[in-house]
């Protein structure tokens, strides 16, 4: 039969185009629960264009490449936004393609279509089906990285008016609503970092992922995560989780303070854990740059000139103490004899002029040590 059967199929196919939109609505709402939420008046709207646009191709024999239907395809972020997943949208648009695709086979056999202009109008109507599917993907992709940058855009400007306590109490409970977050519940600033050779990232969804809704809320910023949780995490040695104490959303700003105080004196220590100001106590007040430059030109500065010296002092002393000054205990834990540790004890009274038996000292030196652990001893 001549190209003319084939125009006239199509425009048979237009004539019918009420027919084909009620059913494949019809197809949608029963076949694709996800639909159900949809007005039908949406659904109805693109199933026309989806069938005019199988239609035009039909009677043109022409497919249109997926980027030449980015317009049409854009129904993809409208479903995305109304709840709609990916699969979805092409469950609908495969029913609305079988809805033409069968009625096309009808009106064929009536007008005596011949088998060769047959298969050549089943090529473009999957043809149009290829590249309309790539372009609603595409669209559908696009779609979520834009939400996903607003929603991200979103979650760091609430923490960030939630932290700094900028926000009324009005706005507090407006916009804490949209996260499921009870302004009354009492939670605890977070500040997180994993440990070298682990990711941020994978950091953040192990710990995001454990919140149920309303639990908290947590981000990413320059590296570390922060934000705040209504239960104490537990994520092994592989961070360094700072928390402070719980209190309400409008009192954060002082949990923070807090949290990052913790986390300073938490990330000297070689390993990882959860801390908090109970865990840590004197260790996060221990961060006065004044007070601990006194300690320093007192304490260590004299060790300074004998450097490999200094540093065998400086650990024996610090042993000395972390064992609670029982010589025996600090010895065994230095490999060296008890007199051996003796002679070191006096060495340092002897070059700073302290008493190790002074409580005085004893404060000063804890202080000293927990300030500068994070260099040399006997560069100090």
């Amino acid at each position: 039969m001549s190209e003319s059967s084939i125009e006239s199929v199509a425009d048979l196919l237009f004539r019918d185009l009420h027919y084909l939109k009620a059913s494949s609505v019809q197809r949608c709402l029963d076949e694709v629960p996800g639909y159900r939420g949809v007005a039908e008046t949406d659904i109805s709207s693109s199933v026309e264009q989806n069938l005019r646009m199988a239609i035009h191709a039909v009677k043109s024999g022409a497919v249109p490449a997926s980027s030449e239907l980015a317009v049409e395809a854009r129904v993809a972020q409208v479903r995305f936004h109304q709840g709609l997943r990916i699969e979805d949208v092409m469950r609908g648009y495969r029913l609305s393609m079988a809805v033409i695709q069968d009625r096309f086979l009808d009106i064929a056999h009536e007008v005596g279509l011949g088998d060769r202009e047959v298969l050549a109008a089943h090529r473009v109507l999957w043809g149009v089906s290829d590249s309309y599917t790539a372009a609603l993907v595409h669209s559908y992709r696009e779609s979520s990285v834009q939400q996903a940058v607003r929603d991200h855009e979103l979650r760091q400007d609430y923490l960030r008016a939630v932290l700094a306590g900028s926000l009324a109490d009005s706005d507090l409970r407006t916009r804490s609503s949209d996260f499921g977050i009870d302004p009354q519940r009492s939670f605890h600033a977070l500040h997180a970092r994993p440990r070298p050779g682990a990711s941020p990232d994978e950091l953040l969804r192990v710990l995001a992922g454990r919140l149920s809704t309303g639990d908290g809320v947590l981000t990413l910023r320059a590296g570390d995560v922060v934000g705040f949780t209504a239960r104490r995490p537990d994520h092994g040695d592989t961070a360094t989780i700072a928390l402070g104490s719980p209190l309400p959303l409008s009192e954060l700003p002082r949990s923070k303070a807090a949290a990052d105080r913790v986390f300073d004196a938490a990330w000297k220590r070689p390993a990882g854990g959860v801390f908090s100001l109970e865990d840590l106590t004197w260790r996060t007040a221990a961060g006065d740059p004044d007070v601990t430059a006194v300690l320093r030109q007192r304490y260590l500065a004299p060790f300074a000139a004998d450097a490999d010296f200094g540093r065998i002092v400086l650990a024996s002393v610090r042993s000395y103490l972390d064992h609670d000054r029982r010589i025996s205990a600090a010895a065994r834990a230095l490999s060296v004899h008890e007199n051996t540790l003796r002679y070191r004890l006096q060495k340092f009274e002897q070059a700073t002029g302290a008493r190790l038996d002074a409580t005085n000292t004893i404060v000063e030196l804890c202080w000293a040590f927990e300030a500068c652990q994070e260099a040399p001893a006997g560069g100090l």
